[in-house]
């Protein structure tokens, strides 16, 4: 059955303890609200963290104003005590039932034993008879304001000493103060997360950080971070819009739920955003990790239910090993979000990070930095205030070729980059980049200027021809583009039939009711619409019935084996007829060879498009090619 979403208790400590031989010594009494106090460890999420210098500072400086070999910062856990900092002694926890804290619990002071040797309750205790052979203690208890006692900070030494003095205790109460000062900070300053109160980012940011310092040099320490994304962005702001915050973080408290339970024992979960977890594996075989990361794959990817309504969402898990991939923290931490994300765009149950795929994110966010760099400049440099970076992006023209009378009857305008260091950028590399980012808005504005600006000289110079422009799903999504675009045409002095647009049916699959407004408004203006790429959408015959566009252009993909593939041309007849019967001209993109274009022809294709009749050229090398002819049919060669 799926797991029903409930408050988020705090995350269960290790139910397993650890086996040792009996003591003769007396046991520590257990505390009344025992219980309580370790909820509230585990609360402070201290256990089983990195050293932090700001927790070194007091052990060492306990140790030098007492005077002893041994300062520890002790936390007392069901089965053991944990030192979340230690002066002199190697071990990282000792058993609980030989720990002197604990004794330490209860006591509304100091707990002070002059010579352990000397007293029933020790003097059979494995510390004192052996390493570090334990004669002098004295621990403060490090209590919360609500009075639970997490631990003590205390000192120790292989030699009987007297009574501390009342300096000295006084010394020793206000180190618990520090250290418990230290600890309510530490929680407070933000290092838990507001709806499940696990370490956050900062958190674990500090740890990993902390767990490098402490490997360094260590080539057997092995370092894997784990990022769980529980949701896809847009499925959490979904979830949260529909159903509410409330029950949004009740959809995280189970995700947290449903992760912890699938972590090796004492493996800290963090909670980093909106939908978003990560642990830290230290040393685990890649067939323990795949294990660990199947249980969490199927975890998350059982159904959520809310108020009785099950809610499924896609996962992606990611992971990093150290040092494997080198770097800090953040480093590490960006390339195991990275290929959480590759798992949720690949919709694999998880992905390892992958230098290449990587390289390739990075060099997407590379371009999309330089691409502002370059509309920036782009139009500095238009308007005459270039200071360096300019003139990188530019248009060419690709004619467009009636093949009846095999006249060119218009062109495509086709935006080109040129980088200043990798060279030319293919527009079906940087314009879908463009489209998930605000770039896209300057970007088409950029384009439709430039395009404006250059039909404004050609008609100056008798050229008399429509360019078609390509525009963005996101620029009809947008209720002042028509505006926008009756705007820019005054303001160069272009008439808006000497332009159309080229919408792909891609995006006419966003919201439809703006995308309508849009193109009416566009329409109403006197620019006509060519529905682009036609044929490679879901819905294309809806599109030719719904909206008020007055050419489609069929794909290169149907093209470019029209002559030989009869499939192809099945579907490119049908398409023409039908288009034909509402009232459609068709422009084939792609035409490449002779055949293409006689079959076309043949079957009374409006337009033509392709290099066998040009390729697109810059503005002077387009006047040329008009100048020259424009296509002769009778020279055409095969490209």
């Amino acid at each position: 059955m799926p797991a029903v979403m409930t408050p988020f208790p705090p995350l269960p400590a290790p139910q397993q303890a650890p086996q040792f031989a009996p003591l003769s010594a007396s046991m520590p009494s257990m505390p009344l609200r025992e219980e309580d106090r370790l909820a509230a460890l585990q609360r402070y999420e201290l256990l089983d963290t990195p050293e932090e210098p700001a927790f070194d500072q007091i052990t060492r400086l306990a140790a030098k104003l007492l005077n002893v070999p041994i300062a520890l910062i002790s936390l007392v856990d069901r089965d053991r005590q944990w030192f979340k900092s230690r002066v002199g002694l190697p071990a990282r926890e000792t058993p609980r039932e030989q720990s002197f804290c604990a004794h330490a619990l209860q006591s509304e002071s100091l707990l002070v034993i002059g010579d352990a040797r000397q007293d029933h309750r020790f003097a059979a205790n494995p510390l004192v008879t052996g390493d570090p052979h334990i004669r002098f203690y004295a621990g403060a208890p490090l209590r919360t304001a609500d009075g639970l006692t997490l631990g003590t900070i205390c000192v120790i030494d292989d030699q009987p000493r007297p009574a501390l003095s009342p300096e000295e205790e006084e010394t020793l109460r206000d180190l618990s103060a520090m250290v418990m000062a230290h600890i309510e900070a530490r929680r407070a300053v933000g290092y838990l997360h507001p709806v499940t109160s696990l370490s956050n980012r900062f958190r674990l940011l500090a740890d990993i950080d902390a767990l490098l310092a402490a490997s360094a040099g260590e080539d057997r320490t092995r370092l894997t971070l784990v990022v769980i994304d529980t949701a896809a962005s847009q499925q959490y702001a979904e979830l949260t819009r529909v159903l509410g915050q409330v029950s949004a973080d009740a959809f995280e408290v189970d995700c947290a739920r449903r992760i912890a339970a699938c972590l090796p024992d004492r493996t800290r979960l963090y909670h980093l955003s909106p939908a978003r977890f990560a642990c830290i594996l230290i040393d685990r075989h890649e067939d323990e990790l795949t294990a660990t990361l199947d249980r969490i794959g199927d975890a998350i990817r059982s159904p959520f239910h809310y108020q009785g309504v099950p809610i499924a969402v896609s996962t992606g898990i990611g992971f990093v090993h150290h040092p494997d991939r080198p770097g800090g923290s953040v480093e590490l931490l960006r390339a195991a979000a990275s290929a959480a994300h590759q798992s949720l765009e690949t919709q694999k149950p998880w992905c390892a990070y992958d230098e290449e795929q990587d390289r390739a994110s990075h060099r997407a966010f590379l371009l999309l930095r330089n691409l502002t760099e370059a509309i920036g400049g782009s139009q500095a440099e238009a308007t005459g205030t270039a200071t360096g970076r300019g003139g990188q992006l530019h248009i060419a023209y690709q004619p467009k070729i009636d093949l009846r009378t095999d006249t060119c009857m218009g062109a495509e305008a086709l935006l080109r980059w040129t980088h200043p260091e990798l060279g030319p950028i293919s527009p079906a590399e940087f314009v879908p980049l463009a489209e998930r980012t605000a770039l896209v808005r300057p970007l088409t504005e950029w384009v439709i200027g430039a395009v404006l600006v250059q039909i404004a000289r050609w008609r100056r110079r008798g050229i008399a021809l429509p360019v078609s422009i390509n525009i963005s799903m996101l620029d009809l999504g947008a209720n002042d583009f028509a505006d926008r675009v009756a705007a820019m045409l005054d303001r160069h002095g272009v008439q808006a039939d000497w332009i159309d647009f080229e919408v792909t049916e891609s995006a006419l699959m966003t919201d439809r009711a703006v995308v309508d407004r849009q193109l009416d408004q566009l329409r109403r203006l006197g620019i006509e619409v060519e529905i682009d790429d036609f044929g490679t959408g879901q819905s294309a015959l809806s599109y030719l019935k719904d909206i008020p566009a007055t050419a489609v252009k069929i794909d290169q993909r149907f093209i470019r084996s029209i002559a030989t593939e009869r499939s192809d041309q099945i579907m490119v007849r049908s398409t023409i007829e039908l288009a034909h019967d509402l009232g459609y001209r068709v422009v084939a993109e792609g035409v490449e060879t002779v055949e293409a274009y006689e079959w076309l022809r043949l079957h009374s294709c409006d337009l033509g498009q392709g290099y066998l009749f040009s390729r697109p050229l810059a503005p002077a090398a387009f006047e040329d090619w008009l100048a020259a002819g424009a296509f002769r049919p009778a020279t055409a060669v095969a490209v």
